[in-house]
């Protein structure tokens, strides 16, 4: 015996969407709150050593970034199968179990390198092996905020700022100037520039690196492009830092010397990050290869 009813049909998927919806958002809520409990000191010595040194001040908005990559493409994401693994809870639990190793020895890096840990694994576990390859470049992403050893940040900056003391004297000797290099100091007649380490452009490297790579996973570029771009940051950030020395010592040479104190690092930084941003900029649109040529005639004689 069969029976029918009238009236609106309600789809019959719809009530389950929005509860499988409800508890996933519930999920997360929970997993965020329970990372925030295991993790919070080093977000909190993170935070605070982001806001206190200019060298890894960019990597406050790498987050964001990072959040604004999956929601720009939250609808690709959104197709792949959400299957929860064991495999991710066990990665959770060994960053955990980590994090906590690491805050009992006092050690910032390895609890960092928990955090990310934990957060893939989380993401692994609750969401499946999919949707963490789908989110592969946001969670990479992260990993930019990871400070670098300070041994590794000083064999940075002290070839740095050799470079920027070599290309500013050969541009001084250029415009026919009395110069003598000791060091990273520049002698000029009446003038003393000292290239310091704050003038190394390490601060402009590392945000123009995560620029970089930010730029080429946002924007659509063929692969050689994109490996193109981040391996040019380097030296158009090298460059950038030259160009902002060689400047400053015209400035201060030609118009008043107190031009060589009178400008703070962190806005000569910002001045580097700009026009090295430019010159990022003017690469990416000199290397696209053109659009594919579509004759219009011929579109018109097909059509007639």
């Amino acid at each position: 015996m069969s029976s029918s009813r009238t009236g609106a049909t309600v789809p019959s998927g719809s009530a389950s969407d929005r509860g499988s919806a409800a508890r996933t958002l519930l999920l997360w809520s929970f997993a965020s709150l329970l990372l925030l409990a295991l993790f919070h000191p080093i977000v909190v010595v993170r935070v605070r050593q982001f806001l206190d040194s200019p060298r890894y001040s960019h990597c406050l908005l790498l987050p964001l970034v990072a959040a604004l990559w999956t929601y720009d493409r939250w609808d690709q994401l959104s197709a792949h199968p959400r299957r929860a693994s064991s495999a991710g809870l066990v990665v959770f639990g060994v960053a955990v179990a980590l994090g906590v190793y690491a805050r009992f020895l006092h050690t910032n890096v390895w609890q960092h390198v928990a955090l990310l840990g934990a957060i893939g694994g989380l993401v692994w576990a609750v969401q499946g092996g999919a949707w963490l390859r789908g989110l592969a470049f946001p969670l990479g992403y992260l990993a930019l905020t990871l400070p670098l050893p300070k041994t590794w940040d000083d064999a940075l900056t002290l070839p740095l700022q050799r470079v920027a003391t070599v290309i500013s004297e050969g541009a001084f000797e250029a415009f026919g100037w009395v110069i003598i290099r000791q060091g990273n100091t520049l002698q000029l007649p009446g003038l003393q520039l000292l290239i310091e380490e704050q003038c190394s452009g390490v601060h402009s490297l590392y945000a123009l690196v995560a620029l970089s790579v930010a730029w080429v996973f946002f924007m659509d570029r063929p692969a050689w492009l994109r490996v193109g771009l981040v391996a040019a940051s380097v030296p158009i950030a090298v460059l950038a830092n030259a160009i902002r020395v060689i400047v400053t010592g015209v400035l201060a040479y030609r118009v008043d010397p107190s031009y060589a104190e009178g400008v703070s690092h962190s806005t000569a930084g910002m001045i580097v990050f700009a026009l090295g941003l430019g010159m990022l900029l003017f690469v990416d649109w000199s290397l696209q290869p053109d659009p594919p040529y579509e004759d219009e005639d011929e579109g018109d004689d097909t059509d007639a």
